[in-house]
C-alpha cells in the first residue's frame, strides 16, 4: 500500500491531468519521460545502475499494463456513448497517467532517492512564471476622469441614502 505523501502526490498529479485534454496529457506525459530520460542520462554513469533501472522500469511499465487491461474489462458503462460517459472516460486517461507518474518516480527513488529530487526539481522549475511588478507603484493614485469620478461619488452616495431610509422604514414599523 503506497504510503500517504505519494497517495496525496497521486491525487494532486491527476486533478492536475484531469482538467487537460488528451493531447494536453500525452504531451505532459512525453514532457515528464524526456525529464526522467535526460537526467538519468546525466547524472547515472554507471552500466549496471542503469541496467536495473531499466529493467525496473520495464517491470513497472509491464505491471501498469496488466493493471490497465484487467481494469478495462471491468468497464461496462463504456457501452453507452454519452457526455459523463467521455468524461469518465477522460477521468480514468488522467488516473492512469498520474499513476504511471507516480509509478516511475517510485521505481526511480528505489533505485536512487537522489535522481527523484533531480526530477522533480527539473519538472518544476520555471513552470510558475514569475510575478510582474506592478505596473504603477503602491500608493500612487492613477489619474482619473473628473466625470467619471463624480458620477461614482454620486451613486455611492445615493445607495447610502436609500440604506439608511430603509434602516428608517424598518425601524418607523417595529414601533
Amino acid at each position: 500500500m503506497p504510503d500517504i505523501r505519494e497517495s496525496i502526490d497521486e491525487m494532486i498529479e491527476e486533478s492536475y491531468l484531469s482538467g487537460l485534454t488528451e493531447g494536453e496529457i500525452r504531451a505532459d506525459m512525453e514532457r515528464f519521460v524526456s525529464i526522467c530520460g535526460r537526467v538519468i542520462r546525466e547524472n547515472v554513469h554507471d552500466r549496471k545502475q542503469t541496467r536495473r533501472l531499466t529493467e525496473q522500469l520495464a517491470r513497472a511499465r509491464a505491471l501498469s499494463l496488466v493493471e490497465d487491461a484487467s481494469g478495462s474489462r471491468d468497464d461496462t458503462d463504456l457501452l453507452i456513448p454519452d457526455a459523463d460517459a467521455h468524461a469518465s472516460l477522460k477521468g480514468r486517461y488522467a488516473e492512469r497517467a498520474a499513476r504511471n507518474k507516480r509509478l516511475i518516480l517510485r521505481v526511480i527513488r528505489e533505485c536512487d532517492p537522489k535522481l527523484e529530487q533531480l526530477i522533480e526539481k527539473e519538472r518544476f522549475s520555471g513552470s510558475i512564471p514569475e510575478p510582474s511588478a506592478p505596473s504603477l507603484p503602491l500608493g500612487v493614485n492613477a489619474p482619473r476622469n473628473g466625470v467619471k469620478d463624480f458620477f461614482l461619488k454620486t451613486c455611492f452616495a445615493v445607495t447610502l441614502l436609500l440604506i439608511l431610509l430603509l434602516v428608517y422604514l424598518v425601524l418607523l414599523q417595529n414601533v
